[in-house]
Parts: structure tokens; C-alpha cells; sequence
């Protein structure tokens, strides 16, 4: 199977998804005529492909079936006797979803950079904002709930079920659902968050995130509340901007006292980790409600797409659903956030 691709936007290791219906699932890449080469795979009605090229080139894609090696592509492993599931990209660890009901919420970290420290803070001993564990979904107020901090009867986040579980050469696919259930014993929402992460570099990964918010038992009804995301990142401790690291929006502001509760299109932290220049940058999908979001974004390392606090609390009435999406890049060395935004906004799944 063949099909073409103008390509927009220089793209450098991007995931771009193309229309292109009754695709083998044997499919591990794309070859271009003069010989290039992209990791590729199956999609839905799509293909993914993990592309490079040059703005205004229009490329012939010709698939390529095969078996992905072991040490290529996007794995999901679980992890025998733990409730957690590893994600491993060309053969290396990179990350682990964690569901276990010994915390009140599930979590996705530590992420790991080449050098294999940790792009996130996961220190289960800290006494500092201890509930900001890596990358969470939580919210303050939830039906007058606090699911946000885990101190004064907070609610939990019960872990249900795994599924849609996919990976190989150019992505890997899981989706976790959970009930909200407020300190009461009543449940509050149905969640379900499904992750996205692809066979990209190291030093040079997204991750891609849908939060589905349902409303099953009634309505929901999220407060205007400081304490919330619903997508909250705790960077790790060298990247704060309290302790040398630095804070920039899509607007070009700096820091909390410029970007805090300002609506941006993007937020990227970055500074060193050991010596090594990386960092985080949270892209906002334009798909969202009350896009650009406004940010609850703290020099001390909190990183929170939050519009409630700013813009007041919502309703999703019962039986309806309500989805936010988000990009994750966590980069090294020069990394140019403003082009990266602009070639998502072209070739993210629609």
C-alpha cells in the first residue's frame, strides 16, 4: 500500500497520523523513493508514522510489513505480583503507569531521561505537596470532594480496569479506568485516561494523554478551585525555577509571577538535571473547553493545566461526558517549544 503526505511543517521524529484505511497490522514502517526509512504502525482508519522531513516536501509512503524486533518500537509490559504496567521504547525503560490502591490516585512516572534520571519528582518520603506524585489527574473540589490533596478525608481515585492495550514499532496504547469516589463511599464520576507514547529518541519523547470525565452517578460539579489540574506534573527538584531552573509560556512570559493563572497556549520548564539540559513542556489541545488553559504553575516545580480556578468551576451534566487532551514533551538539550507546538497542532490524531 502507498500514499502521500505533504508535509506542512519540518518535522523532526513528529507522530504524524495519516488517513488510510484497511492497513495491515503487520506493519513496522514506511519507506520513502530515495530510501528513507520511518518507524510506522496501524491506527484505527490511520497510520502512524514517526516522521522527519522538510516543510513542503511531498512524500510517496510506502508501507512496510514485517516483525518488529525486540529491542525496537513501544512495549507494555506488566509487572509480575505489582499493579503496574512498563513502558519500555527501543528496549529500554522509560516509564510505569502505577495503580495500586496504596495511594489515593494512580500515577505515571517516574520518566526517564538518557542519562536515567528522572524528568518527574517521585520521592515517597517528602512532607512537600506529597500528594504531586510525577504525573496525576486530580482535582480539589469534585462534588464537594477534595481529590486533589490526601489529608483531611480526601477522596480516592480507584483503579478499575486496563484496557485497549496496543504497542509496536511507532506507538504504544493503554487505557485506565477509575471511579471517583468521595469520602463518603459515593461515587462521584467515571474517569477513564488513556496514554500515548511513541518510538521516538531518547531525549526527545511525547507523551500524549486523554482525560474522559463521565458523568454516571449524576451530575459533576468541579469547583472553582486553586488545588487542580485535572492534569498536574511535578517536575523534578533541579528543574524548579527556585532553584536556577526556568519557567517560559507560549507568550514569552517567565516565571509564576508572569505565568501563573495566565491563559497559554504552552508551558515549558527546563534547567539541568545532574549537568544534563532538559525539561517538560505541557501543550494544551485547542479541542479543549476554555482553550488556551490557564496555568496553576509554581517556581517550586508544580506544573497544572487549570481553568477552574481562573475562569470558575463547571458542570457535566448527567450522563454526559466532558474530554480534555494534552501533549507531554520532555526534552534535552536545545529543544524549540514554539515549533514543536505548531507541528502538533498539524499532525495530532483529530
Amino acid at each position: 500500500m502507498t500514499f502521500t503526505y505533504k508535509v506542512a511543517r519540518t518535522l523532526e521524529n513528529e507522530p504524524v497520523f495519516i488517513k488510510a484505511e484497511n492497513l495491515s497490522e503487520k506493519v513496522v514502517a514506511v519507506k520513502t523513493a530515495d530510501g528513507r526509512r520511518f518507524p510506522a504502525q496501524a491506527a484505527g482508519d490511520s497510520i502512524c508514522v514517526i516522521l522527519s522531513a522538510a516543510a513542503g516536501e511531498e512524500l510517496t509512503l510506502e508501507a512496510v510489513e514485517g516483525c518488529c524486533a525486540a529491542d525496537k518500537g513501544v512495549k507494555l509490559e506488566p509487572v509480575d505480583g505489582e499493579d503496574k504496567l512498563n513502558v519500555l521504547i527501543d528496549g529500554k525503560y522509560f516509564t510505569s503507569y502505577v495503580y495500586t490502591d496504596k495511594f489515593l490516585k494512580p500515577y505515571l512516572g517516574p520518566v526517564m531521561t538518557s542519562a536515567g534520571t528522572s524528568y518527574t519528582r517521585l520521592d515517597f518520603e517528602t512532607k512537600e505537596h506529597p500528594h504531586q506524585r510525577s504525573i496525576i489527574a486530580a482535582v480539589g473540589d469534585v462534588n464537594g470532594c477534595d481529590f486533589w490533596n490526601e489529608l483531611k478525608e480526601p477522596g480516592r481515585e480507584r483503579h478499575d480496569a486496563l484496557s485497549g492495550l496496543e504497542y509496536g514499532a511507532a506507538f504504544a496504547r493503554f487505557t485506565a479506568s477509575n471511579t471517583w469516589i468521595k469520602n463518603d463511599g459515593v461515587p462521584a464520576a467515571a474517569e477513564s485516561r488513556t496514554f500515548t507514547f511513541y518510538a521516538q529518541p531518547e531525549g526527545r519523547r511525547c507523551v500524549d494523554m486523554e482525560l474522559t470525565f463521565t458523568a454516571q452517578y449524576g451530575d459533576i460539579v468541579f469547583g472553582a478551585t486553586k488545588e487542580a489540574g485535572p492534569l498536574g506534573v511535578r517536575i523534578n527538584e533541579q528543574l524548579r525555577v527556585d532553584k536556577g531552573g526556568h519557567m517560559v509560556n507560549s507568550y514569552g512570559a517567565e516565571g509564576e509571577g508572569e505565568c501563573w493563572g495566565k491563559p497559554a497556549q504552552w508551558c515549558d520548564c527546563f534547567g539541568e538535571i545532574d549537568g544534563l539540559k532538559c525539561g517538560v513542556a505541557v501543550f494544551d489541545d485547542e479541542r479543549n473547553e476554555r482553550y488556551p488553559t490557564t496555568w496553576h504553575i509554581r517556581n517550586y516545580g508544580l506544573f497544572a493545566a487549570n481553568n477552574l480556578y481562573f475562569r470558575g468551576g463547571l458542570t457535566i451534566p448527567a450522563g454526559e461526558s466532558l474530554t480534555y487532551r494534552w501533549r507531554i514533551w520532555f526534552h534535552e538539550g536545545e529543544f524549540d517549544t514554539r515549533a514543536r507546538f505548531l507541528a502538533y497542532l498539524a499532525t495530532a490524531a483529530k
